[in-house]
């Protein structure tokens, strides 16, 4: 980890691992077929092949237990937040009273996921619409936030699978449950 005092900037490491950036995601759009979670307030869209495991979905016990929840007022306000933390764009969540999606409104701008307690570097974070286009020169569906891979794991590339996090299959089993 000596190169890691570089960052943001190259530390050559892509070198030494043989990274290999070709797309793997599928060619069907996904993002058209989520999973849904109805609540009497909200409803949840969970993605998730573009989960990033960054975690901001655990508070309170989970957004997938806020959501059924969601006619108290503090469990619509926890799950919203969640919601909207998510960087992957993974969960979106949709008020049921007037029907409009709940979107942080966010800069067109770049960053770094890291995850010092897990000792593992994440996705870089795209903010605020920025286009994503594949090596054959299309433009992925244009988002409010999205993660792409950075360690190469992915199995979801350009985007972030959360292959990157030791107990991602963890996670998501717990998320099941």
């Amino acid at each position: 980890m000596e190169n890691q005092r570089l960052k943001p900037f190259c530390d050559g490491i892509h070198i030494k691992v043989s990274f290999d950036g070709t797309e793997t995601a599928s060619p069907e759009n996904y993002i058209d077929n989520p999973k849904h979670i109805n609540g009497p307030a909200l409803e949840l869209t969970n993605i998730e092949e573009l989960c990033a495991s960054a975690r901001f979905c655990h508070r309170a016990g989970g957004i997938w237990n806020l959501v059924p929840k969601s006619d108290d007022p503090e469990a619509k306000r926890i799950a919203v937040e969640e919601a909207c933390d998510c960087p992957s764009g993974r969960l979106v969540i949709k008020d049921k009273e007037n029907d409009k999606v709940i979107e942080a409104s966010l800069e067109k701008s770049l960053g770094f996921i890291e995850d010092p307690a897990m000792d593992v570097s994440g996705p870089i974070w795209v903010r605020g619409g920025i286009p994503v286009e594949s090596a054959d020169g299309k433009t992925y569906r244009v988002r409010n936030r999205v993660t792409l891979c950075r360690c190469c794991k992915s199995g979801n590339k350009p985007f972030c699978d959360s292959s990157h996090y030791p107990e991602a299959e963890e996670v998501e089993r717990v998320h099941k449950e």
